[in-house]
């Protein structure tokens, strides 16, 4: 037995294309030498999904996360705001609704918050088990 993360992005048509994680970490290291033109413009909805493995097969989907992804006009992820997404993320697990605003103890900063959330999506019960499928093997999708 073993695990196997797969990363899944809808499009707007809520097709789904596997990236993989090697080209993922290249985008995130040198965004602008690894372009996906065609989300060129948008922001655009990822699975991360961790699969558990059977005999080297993919047997079960042990846990997914969904995160937003956004792209400038050329298909560059826009890695400052993937950065803060994770880091509000964090920070929101960390100190739940936010700290008291410098100076201002009746104030909150919330700022984390609606990064947190803005980085985030909740699957339809129909994209959910599009999604499982894919991740497990059971439906073709392209790959970039």
């Amino acid at each position: 037995m073993g695990l196997s993360l797969r990363l899944l992005l809808l499009d707007q048509t809520d097709c789904i294309y596997r990236l993989d994680i090697a080209r993922f970490d290249r985008m995130r290291e040198s965004p602008r030498k690894h372009l996906l033109p065609q989300f060129a413009g948008q922001r655009v909805r990822s699975a991360e999904v961790v699969v558990e493995l059977s005999e080297g097969m993919p047997a079960r989907v042990v846990r997914a996360t969904f995160d937003m992804l956004t792209f400038d006009q050329t298909g560059c992820l826009d890695t400052n705001v993937l950065s803060r997404q994770q880091f509000a993320r964090f920070e929101t697990a960390q100190s739940g609704l936010g700290t008291h605003a410098e100076g201002q103890p009746n104030v909150w900063d919330a700022r984390h918050v609606f990064d947190d959330r803005g980085g985030r999506w909740v699957p339809s019960t129909d994209q959910l088990q599009a999604i499982g499928d894919a991740a497990l093997g059971k439906k073709r999708i392209w790959r970039l």
